[in-house]
């Protein structure tokens, strides 16, 4: 409404184009049997009045995600418009998760970092479990719970291909399921190579524009290095999280990438990165001006949505 006073637009010739997909409509509940996982921005009360009113056209609203760029191929768009990852409507702000400073821990949360490490023993890794919570999935519902770290270089293997340790992703993943679907509490798992974490500390952050010129820098770092190295297009969206969690006494923050595969967004796995390229982004990560940590969501969806927010 603002912009349309600013432009001197009659509402009543005007309309609004929106590029809603169907994932969209299906996550903000807007289907017979769909829960709402979260409500996106074209479905907001003030935008759904809108629709009803009749002043929004969606052509694209019954389409997933790789129908679109199929359609975008036919209609003969520029390559680089067609495959570019999807951005939240809101901007980077809703991958910037604030706080009050105040832990929020379940009750039972000792046992069940307990219990992960019992379980993580064996591989040479240990477990952190976080004091913020995330947007999952499971069972078609909304979850709204804590993720948990492991660390540690205790599944790295060995390529005698390549002539250097990566990775074991496979590991990993395997773990991430077994850890969500074990543990009630936990709907996401992230990975940190480092082999203490101590003092993992919450700190009070809000939505500034200091805390977003972080997060910008830090996801230019990341998106400029995966063209780099020619990933861009294996990484169907890569979101750049920052969260409010200070490693080592710092009182700064943390980092979390979550690049991820999939095609219609209902569904995603986890992308298995390169041990070089995850290093030299961990590097230049930590170079930043306010980072004190960088984590890699190993969270499939579900139970993790694509998002944190």
């Amino acid at each position: 409404a603002k912009v349309v006073s600013q432009l001197g637009l009659n509402p009543d010739l005007w309309i609004l184009a929106q590029g809603t997909i169907y994932p969209d409509t299906i996550e903000s509940g807007g289907t017979k049997h769909a829960d709402k996982i979260k409500t996106h921005h074209n479905r907001v009360p003030e935008m759904q009045a809108l629709i009803d009113a009749g002043k929004v056209i969606e052509p694209l609203k019954d389409l997933y995600k790789d129908e679109v760029r199929e359609l975008g191929t036919l209609l003969d768009l520029p390559e680089a418009l067609v495959w570019r990852h999807p951005f939240p409507g809101p901007g980077l702000a809703v991958r910037c998760l604030c706080s009050q400073g105040e832990a929020d821990y379940p009750e039972s949360h000792k046992d069940t970092e307990a219990s992960i490490n019992k379980l993580l023993e064996e591989h040479g890794l240990k477990a952190k479990v976080l004091p913020i919570k995330s947007v999952g999935v499971q069972g078609d519902a909304r979850t709204y719970r804590h993720p948990v770290v492991i660390h540690g270089d205790g599944v790295d293997l060995f390529d005698p291909d390549l002539g250097r340790t990566e990775t074991n992703w496979h590991t990993l993943a395997n773990l991430s399921t077994q850890i969500t679907n074990s543990f009630s509490d936990i709907n996401r798992v992230l990975y940190s190579p480092q082999a203490e974490l101590a003092d993992i500390e919450i700190q009070k952050a809000y939505s500034t524009p200091k805390r977003i010129a972080v997060l910008q820098e830090a996801d230019d770092v990341v998106h400029n290095m995966i063209a780099e190295h020619e990933v861009d297009r294996a990484i169907w969206q890569f979101p750049v999280v920052l969260i409010p969690i200070s490693i080592n006494q710092t009182n700064d923050e943390s980092i979390v990438l979550r690049p991820v595969c999939s095609t219609e967004a209902m569904t995603a796995h986890f992308y298995n990165m390169s041990s070089d390229l995850h290093n030299k982004m961990r590097d230049n990560l930590l170079n930043i001006n306010g980072v004190s940590g960088v984590f890699y969501d190993i969270t499939h969806k579900p139970p993790g949505t694509i998002e944190w927010e």
